[in-house]
């Protein structure tokens, strides 16, 4: 906090009475932290603020200097560690995105780190890989250094610091007063519709939140002629259950997420997943610690605004990140709302037989919690190799088109695997890619890559799937929708998906993870990401023998689950002395 006073003082020094107010008093503040009658114009946009005449003034300015080539020059002036850790993000490199794509194309044999962004923007559009096309002409439109000016048909994004932090717009008005200008507003209270300007795609973890499913076209429904619940010109969205954490509370992104898991922590990490610092028990189950240790918590308090700073804040597990707006009061767990400070009690996980049972150890919260999960099964891509598309990075139209369809979106109960984290989570395609390359020449080939990931689907609900969802339901096993039954000679699974008949280049459902025997028919975009072995499988269904007559969570027998084994064993329960009549 103290540095961040003192580069103010400094600035209101050095600026205060530089000459770029004498033509423009005309324009509004950005916010209450850069008093634009203390800071000045040129400490942020350069130029010469000395000077009197205004080509002399104007003199390399920069326009928009939250672009990250500018703001390690100008915004780094008060905030260089951001900075440096912004460089770094997935969310600039976005080398994740890149590094899981050639690998699911087949380019490597297994995940390993690039240069994202960066390195392709130094390499030849004809010297790219089929991966590194499609990244560069349907994937590199999102990344937080974009030019915002090459969106003409599409939300704009990018800006570096302003992608998110750009809560108003710039504005010129014109009126008796003579033209006022409304310089662009700045917050660290960013909505949760700016995330959404790029976290609407791939895994949907931006619309699933907010209760919206993606739809295959339908725009229902049809009010006053026209096609309503659109997301954008060509896409629509059905109405699902959102989020508890939303639906309850309201609560936007940055409420979960903290500024360290999403700026950075100026590390390359490989994966979005390495970067995050939060999980669930850091609020229901926190690890507090007074705030008077982390003065990076009185800073982010202070530029909020509307969250006080209590004495004992939540901190982060993975990371030592402290949660300014988690907070301990009495023996109550408070979340302050960083839009408006709005205390919410946040519920503590209980002793419940179902949380502690050792059986369950292996549950990411997400297993049981996730309300419904988007699928996407067999994304078509079409490539012609003759055609042009608008690049991304290389800001213009070079050889190589793509061209996607989709007509298998699906919002079911997760289908469930051991994910990055090597628990049990909840997993849906991504991406099963069915392609058609056409050569120079017109002549096709097929290319099929089809893989799994695991995921929160950011659907949380109150209430848990059902004992019977997870243990005799044949998608949550991973087997895929169809009739799944059990007898003295073990498992039997008729699935109702048939690919062949489909006309698929495959020799199992589309929607199937794994066989009943545990052998796994597709891929996972993360090396420690599996389906259920066949050890698993039949542990999970024989479950359900028990299941039957004890499917309630607060049934008696799961108090002391290993005491009631053991009944069990020595014949001493009713199931028990039934089974050895």
């Amino acid at each position: 906090m103290k540095y961040l006073l003192t580069a103010l003082l400094f600035f209101n020094l050095l600026y205060s009475n530089e000459s770029c107010l004498n033509c423009h008093s005309n324009t509004t503040q950005m916010d209450g932290f850069h008093d634009i009658k203390k800071i000045g114009c040129a400490s942020c946009h350069g130029g010469d603020g000395s000077a009197l005449d205004k080509t002399d003034a104007h003199k390399n300015m920069v326009l928009h200097p939250a672009r990250l080539e500018h703001a390690k020059i100008f915004c780094g002036k008060c905030h260089e560690e951001v900075i440096k850790r912004v460089q770094t993000s997935i969310m600039n490199s976005m080398s994740g995105v890149l590094d899981t794509l050639k690998f699911q194309f087949k380019e490597t044999a297994k995940i390993t780190q690039s240069g994202g962004i960066q390195q392709l923007r130094a390499k030849p559009a004809a010297k790219q890989s089929l991966a590194e096309d499609h990244f560069s002409k349907l994937c590199a439109a999102c990344h937080i250094n974009q030019d915002e000016k090459i969106f003409k048909n599409y939300t704009p994004r990018g800006g570096g610091c302003v992608d998110c932090h750009r809560v108003a717009p710039a504005k010129i008005i014109s009126g008796n007063g003579g033209i006022k200008i409304i310089h662009p507003k700045l917050s660290t209270k960013i909505p949760s519709k700016n995330c959404l300007k790029c976290h609407n795609r791939s895994n949907r973890i931006g619309l699933s939140y907010f209760g919206k499913f993606e739809s295959e076209g339908y725009g229902t429904p049809f009010i006053h002629g026209k096609l309503s619940h659109r997301l954008d010109k060509s896409r629509f969205y059905y109405d699902l259950p959102a989020d508890i954490h939303h639906s309850k509370g309201g609560l936007e992104c940055i409420d979960c997420h903290s500024e360290a898991g999403v700026m950075g922590d100026g590390k390359k990490h490989l994966h979005m997943e390495d970067a995050l610092d939060i999980s669930c028990s850091d609020c229901h189950a926190p690890n507090f610690k007074p705030s008077q240790n982390y003065p990076k918590a009185a800073m982010l308090s202070a530029l909020n605004g509307s969250v006080p700073l209590a004495k004992d804040i939540a901190i982060t597990r993975k990371k030592g990140t402290p949660l300014y707006n988690v907070a301990k009061d009495g023996n109550k767990t408070i979340i302050y709302r960083k839009r408006d400070g709005k205390k919410f009690i946040i519920p503590k996980l209980g002793n419940k037989p179902y949380h502690n049972l050792k059986i369950h150890k292996r549950l990411d919260c997400s297993a049981c919690h996730s309300k419904w999960m988007p699928s996407c099964y067999g994304c078509h891509e079409v490539y012609f190799k003759n055609g042009k598309q608008y690049d991304w990075i290389k800001h213009k139209k070079t050889k190589g088109q793509w061209m996607e369809l989709r007509s298998y979106l699906r919002y079911e109960s997760p289908a469930l695997a051991i994910g990055y984290n090597k628990k049990i989570m909840p997993t849906a395609p991504g991406c099963q890619v069915l392609m058609t390359i056409f050569d120079k020449n017109g002549t096709s080939q097929p290319f099929h890559s089809f893989a799994y990931a695991a995921w929160s689907p950011h659907t949380t609900s109150k209430e848990a799937r059902s004992c019977i969802d997870c243990h005799f339901n044949p998608l949550a096993i991973g087997l895929g929708n169809g009739i799944l039954d059990m007898n003295r000679n073990g498992i039997s699974f008729m699935p109702y998906y048939d690919s062949n008949r489909s006309g698929l280049p495959i020799n199992y459902p589309i929607d199937a993870l794994i066989s009943k025997e545990g052998v796994r028919f597709q891929s996972f975009s993360r090396d420690s990401a599996r389906g259920f072995n066949k050890q698993e499988v039949n542990k999970i269904v024989n479950a359900y023998k028990c299941i039957i007559c004890h499917g309630e969570y607060n049934d008696k027998i799961y108090k002391d689950f290993k005491k009631s084994k053991k009944r069990f064993k020595k014949g001493q329960t009713p199931c028990a002395r039934e089974l050895l009549k």
